[in-house]
Parts: C-alpha cells; structure tokens; sequence
C-alpha cells in the first residue's frame, strides 16, 4: 500500500531493494539475497530474542533516563539502556527501510528525518501493538511495565484536535483501550512467539576458547576501554549463586560507545568463539542485535548498556550447568568505533 507513487503515504527515499515482494530482515546484517526460507527463520528468531526473551521492562522498553541526564558525559555506571525491541527489530527496519544512497539513509534510516516517511507512523503503530503482545500474550503470564514515578508521572504537553492544549501523563496512555485503540492479533505472532531455534552446538565451547587465546573479560572497570574491531570473542563467568526462582540470567555488555552520525550494528553470540558476519541467526546461539540509527547533533558519541537474557539460549544449547560461557560480539556496520569496558552475567528480578 506504501509504494504507489501517487499517493499521500508513498515516499522517494526509500531503499529500492526491498520493494514488495521482498521479504525485510529483521537484522542488519542478513543478506538481501538470502533465501526467502532463511529470511523467516532469522526474522522468527529476532523476534523471539527481542521480544519473547525480554521478559522485564528494562528488558524489553529500555532502562532509566531522568531529566537533567547528560548522556554526552554518561559512564558505565550511569549509561543509558535501550530495550531489545528497539534496538533490536524496530532499528532494523528503520535501517532498511531508508534509502543507502543518500547521506545516512534518509529519511527512515536517520533519526532527523524518518518522521517523514508514513510508513514512520504505521512501523510505530506495529510497536505499539508488540507492546500489548509483550504484556499479555506470551507465555508465562501477563508481564508488567516499569513502575517507577518519574516514568509513570511523566508530563507531555500538546495541542488536541479542538486546538485545545492538554496535558496528559505516561500512565494515562498504558492502558491502550482507554485511549479507544484495540489490536486485533497478527496472524504471524504465534510463529515467533512459539519460535524454537535449534542449537548449533551442544557442548561448551570455552575449552576451545582457551587453547585458542580468548582472553577472560570480567565487569568493568578493571579491563579498560575493549576495541571489538570487526569481532571479539571473550569467556565470561556466571554468578557461583543458585538463580533466585523470580528471576532472569542477563549478559550485560558494560559501557559500549558508539559513534552516533552513522549506522551501528553490533551481533552477540554465545558459545561460537568463531562467530563472523555471516553466522546464521536463526539458532540458539544468537542472543540478539544491537542497532543504533544515525543522528546528527552535538553529541557525536553515545555510550550505553546493553544487556540480553541468556538463561533460555543456555538451555537450549545444554551449557545451563556451566561455570563459564564464550561470548562473540560481531560488528557489521561501523566496526572501527565500537569500543565496550566489560561482560557481566548476573540475576535480574522479574
């Protein structure tokens, strides 16, 4: 419905390569070229990984940022924290979606300029309704939202449709059908959320880490600033303490920098020391993608945490009774930037 050119929703700058029938990927870094079978398997499992696996808030919509924040000067301690869904799948369209011969991919792949596109509205609208499948209809039972004041008082100001300006709060707008809105399920959601991606490997893979020279990273900051190049592939310890039953094994990628004026796609694996940029992600060894869109402005650099569920991946693989894990982070956009100052697998309440 977006493509003919001679309507209001239709836009010129837009990546020509994935014009309907073309299936999009779901990660930066799946060729266009792939099968159609493999494209679904991937874009099954990056929802899984992004939306299924993220099972708290700060998983899934993302961590603390108050007002008066300066991000320009943030460190590990204080880095703001996007949630899987977007900077995994939501990114990921945006970054395909925007047309790679102009300067950052406008308009959907650069933050100053994908308001322009209608499909901007109808993608977020998309989001909005994963939201209400996150809550409500995975497995396990209904999932719940930060409840942190700042968050749920938090004020916007706005004109309505009399020109009237009315002031609403964040918690007014949870509830969706308050706001007169109703998502009908998608067709497609029980194929992700019931997605079962198969092991590639059923062994750990730190003995061969070892012999092969990977390094032991531990929590920042005793490491240092890390170079990840095009690959870094690191062993990193779990908790000795028997998980608390209310909770979730999370990796955290401690204080990674990114630079912020173009594309940044970063993918992480967990038991692949050998992990490239054409490694499959349909398996249980993906643990998800991080992508940032170009922005211009002052602050040329943004450093932030970014962290996945690996308890599930685990047990997938056969590794859940293992002191130590292999974790891979693979760039495929932007490499010589990205910088990161530690791993750290830990409990996070539910």
């Amino acid at each position: 419905m977006f493509t003919p050119a001679n309507t209001a929703i239709y836009e010129e700058k837009r990546n020509k390569n994935i014009q309907p029938p073309v299936i999009v990927p779901l990660a930066a870094s799946t060729p266009l070229n792939d099968s159609n079978s493999v494209k679904i398997d991937k874009n099954l499992n990056n929802m899984y990984q992004s939306v299924v696996t993220a099972s708290t808030a700060t998983l899934f919509m993302g961590g603390i940022v108050r007002a008066g924040d300066d991000l320009s000067n943030a460190s590990v301690v204080n880095a703001p924290l996007g949630g899987g869904i977007e900077n995994g799948v939501h990114n990921a369209i945006h970054f395909y979606v925007g047309d790679s011969t102009t300067q950052l991919s406008q308009d959907m792949g650069n933050f100053a300029t994908a308001s322009r596109d209608p499909i901007f509205y109808a993608h977020h609208s998309n989001v909005d309704r994963l939201w209400e499948v996150w809550r409500y209809n995975l497995p396990g039972g209904e999932r719940f939202d930060h409840n942190d004041p700042d968050f749920l008082n938090a004020q916007f100001v706005f004109y309505d449709e009399r020109g009237r300006m009315v002031r609403v709060l964040a918690k007014d707008a949870l509830d969706s059908k308050k706001l007169g809105v109703y998502y009908q399920k998608g067709e497609s959601d029980d194929l992700w959320i019931n997605y079962n991606p198969p092991a590639f490997t059923s062994v750990s893979a730190v003995a061969e880490a070892l012999a092969s020279g990977v390094p032991y990273i531990g929590a920042a900051p005793l490491n240092g600033t890390i170079n990840i190049g095009t690959k870094f592939s690191a062993i990193v310890k779990r908790p000795t303490e028997k998980k608390p039953s209310n909770s979730v094994e999370v990796l955290t990628i401690q204080g990674l920098e990114t630079v912020r004026d173009e594309f940044v796609a970063l993918l992480a694996f967990v038991n692949l020391p050998d992990a490239g940029p054409s490694t499959p992600t349909h398996t249980a060894e993906y643990l998800g993608t991080f992508n940032i869109i170009a922005a211009t402005g002052r602050t040329k650099k943004l450093m932030t945490n970014v962290k996945y569920e690996i308890g599930d991946n685990l047990r997938r693989i056969g590794i859940q009774d293992e002191d130590e894990v292999v974790i891979t982070l693979v760039a495929t956009k932007s490499y010589p930037a990205l910088t990161f100052q530690g791993f750290d697998i830990d409990y996070e309440d539910k």
